[in-house]
């Protein structure tokens, strides 16, 4: 093993180029966040356009998945082996070339193949971005940095529905893909202006193969039981029992293999730190619900409130204000603050706007919904940046990249795996709902009687007469399917809450 040096370590950056990384590195962790929800609300026009199913579609989101979980734990290792600031520049360039490649795509099976190698090559972006932010700014403004961070991460996943379903009104599909080139472009030229002379040390280590194949049939098959599992009936399908099994077996072996190897391609020794255990932990249920929320309101308002999809976006569009607002501010208090107060805040905010919501009806309008995403996004802005604070202290710096790379990985499985989980759970309350609901329809019930014949006096034939009532048990199913999981999150929230409190203070910690 050898070390080569660059002409210059990363040092902090002063006046308007550290501002204007800091909002290079934003834009290039933002860009990649976005791409994991903007073809979500896209899937059906292209299937359309190119003559698939929805179904087959629907690989366009997991194979992206795939390949972006499987990277991002790697960023540790390949940020030593390479630096920090070169391996950034060569990821955001690869994944513009192939946002390029989605655009101009003419296939389902050409454009499925660039976005595995687009997810492949953004693995890294996003904890290479909080690093390098880190590492630009002084040790007393590092709270910002990572404060302006969490802001891009927990906004991009709103952006993207929303961006996704305007482009595709306005526009063409390929343009979901092609918007990143000009972002990209300036990201790459920006950070090759601003740290072309600095770098972190590389070292020269031996290849962990095995560990990064446990790590792609691991993270591989368990992305692909979470993603398609909803769609095919879960453990009826043969396909979901086999990727599960091998996910597990994977996932037993890569922690046995690497906890015993010299130069593990994901470091699992970082849950001895107590503080970044106990953050995980709580990143990854505040995350998971927070994702899965955002990902249900949209889907409700669409199939059942009958929003489009770019005023779904609009109306969720307000959960993003109050992170922008306080990360100016955040990053200071943090450093003052016991952070383990900041974080217990946003998930008592979220548990509030979690039961909040699980006491509205069919009858809300936009207003309110928009009121309680405004409301839900002051937990969001005190959410990722104490917890991702607090998980790094007593880390020492040359694992910073490493534990980022990890806990991107939990953060951004935990997403996958709750939202599957709460659209499964959605799918069948609703049924469960639905049934019970047809029981209330007897001639014995005067509500029902009094409602046939006054459709039937508008006009209405008989068949049209059920259709309707068919129609309004549906919605009224998956509305009280939609309370049942926002009680549940509450108290989810409340666990999470607890956990907080098993990290060590800031102070103490340090």
């Amino acid at each position: 093993m050898s070390t080569s040096t660059p002409k210059s370590p990363i040092t902090p950056l002063f006046g308007m180029p550290r501002a204007l990384a800091a909002i290079t590195l934003g834009l290039g962790s933002f860009m990649v966040v976005t791409d994991f929800t903007i073809a979500n609300v896209s899937v059906p026009t292209i299937s359309g356009d190119l003559s698939v199913s929805p179904d087959e579609g629907e690989w366009l989101i997991t194979s992206y998945a795939i390949a972006s979980a499987i990277c991002i734990p790697l960023t540790g290792w390949l940020s030593r082996r390479f630096g920090q600031v070169r391996l950034f520049i060569a990821s955001v360039t690869a994944f513009t070339i192939a946002s390029i490649l989605c655009g101009l795509a003419p296939s389902l099976d050409a454009l499925l193949a660039f976005r595995v190698l687009q997810g492949a090559v953004s693995g890294p972006i996003v904890p290479l971005s909080q690093a390098l932010l880190v590492a630009v700014f002084p040790a007393e403004r590092q709270a910002l940095a990572v404060a302006m961070w969490a802001m891009t991460n927990m906004a991009g996943p709103v952006a993207g529905p929303l961006l996704g379903g305007w482009i595709t009104d306005q526009f063409t599909w390929p343009w979901i893909f092609l918007i990143n080139v000009p972002v990209g472009i300036f990201v790459v030229a920006s950070t090759f202006f601003l740290l072309r002379h600095r770098d972190s040390p590389t070292v020269k280590l031996p290849v962990d193969m095995i560990g990064f194949l446990l790590v792609a049939v691991a993270i591989g098959c368990l992305q692909v039981t979470l993603d398609r599992g909803r769609i095919l009936d879960w453990f009826s399908s043969p396909l979901i029992c086999v990727t599960a099994a091998m996910a597990g077996l994977g996932l037993i072996f890569l922690v046995v293999w690497e906890l015993g190897d010299a130069h593990p391609i994901v470091d699992l020794r970082l849950f001895t730190h107590r503080n970044f255990a106990v953050g995980s932990m709580a990143v990854a249920v505040g995350f998971g619900l927070y994702l899965a929320s955002i990902v249900m309101i949209p889907l409700w308002l669409q199939t059942d409130m009958d929003y489009n999809a770019t005023w779904a976006g609009w109306v969720t569009a307000p959960i993003g204000v109050f992170g922008i607002l306080l990360a100016p501010f955040l990053g200071r208090w943090v450093r003052t603050v016991d952070a383990r107060l900041f974080a217990s805040l946003a998930f008592v905010a979220m548990a509030l706007v979690a039961w909040w919501r699980s006491t509205m009806t069919t009858e809300v309008d936009a207003g309110v919904i928009a009121m309680a995403c405004l409301a839900q996004g002051v937990g969001i802005g005190f959410f990722l940046t104490p917890l991702v604070s607090l998980s790094f202290v007593g880390l020492p710096p040359d694992k910073v990249a490493s534990a980022s790379g990890l806990q991107n990985a939990i953060r951004m499985m935990s997403g996958s795996l709750t939202t599957s989980v709460a659209q499964t759970f959605w799918d069948q309350r609703a049924r469960f709902h639905q049934t019970h609901l047809v029981e209330t329809l007897t001639p014995s019930n005067e509500n029902t009687t009094t409602m046939v014949t006054v459709m039937r006096k508008s006009g209405l034939t008989e068949d049209q007469v059920w259709a309707v009532i068919a129609r309004q048990l549906e919605v009224q199913a998956h509305m009280l399917s939609l309370n049942d999981f926002f009680i549940f999150s509450t108290f989810a929230v409340t666990a999470g809450l607890a956990i907080i409190w098993f990290a060590h203070a800031p102070r103490k910690a340090s």
